[in-house]
């Protein structure tokens, strides 16, 4: 008797530990890694052909593939001037305002406003990392985007 009951007791505590991971990691929905390319041309037969991804929204400067579910590459057209890192991870949210007063409170650089693209649509805001690393909160605004993402 005393095997079972540890058994179940390992198994509830195993549950909940499970239960509370998922809901710390919940406030993202989805992720977009986003690769910068000067030749764009080129970023797309790549991502379409080498990688064989399907195509899931098209901004014109940015195209978003599909790799799974929830797993999203994007791919955007880097500006000659733009002397920037050439990738940036992006989370997707459904509180991008409850997010950014969280950031902000944390050692973060560069951090931008939360600014409102009115063509995606979605809004969203930026920061680095101590090491140079770019990051995007954002949150997506059209209905079939927020399902997608």
């Amino acid at each position: 008797m005393q095997i079972k009951t540890l058994i179940l007791f390992v198994a509830l505590i195993t549950l909940t530990t499970s239960c509370v991971q998922k809901e710390k990691n919940m406030k993202y929905s989805s992720a977009i890694t986003f690769l910068y390319y000067r030749d764009f041309a080129y970023g797309i037969d790549f991502i379409e052909n080498t990688l064989q991804l399907d195509l899931v929204m098209d901004q014109g400067f940015a195209k978003v593939y599909q790799v799974n579910e929830k797993a999203f590459l994007g791919i955007v057209q880097k500006k000659d001037n733009e002397a920037s890192g050439s990738t940036l991870f992006s989370l997707s949210t459904d509180k991008v305002e409850k997010e950014y007063a969280r950031v902000k409170q944390l050692e973060v650089f560069n951090l931008s406003e939360i600014k409102h693209f009115e063509s995606i649509p979605l809004k969203s805001f930026f920061f680095d990392d101590a090491e140079g690393h770019k990051f995007e909160i954002q949150q997506f605004l059209k209905d079939e985007d927020i399902l997608r993402f």
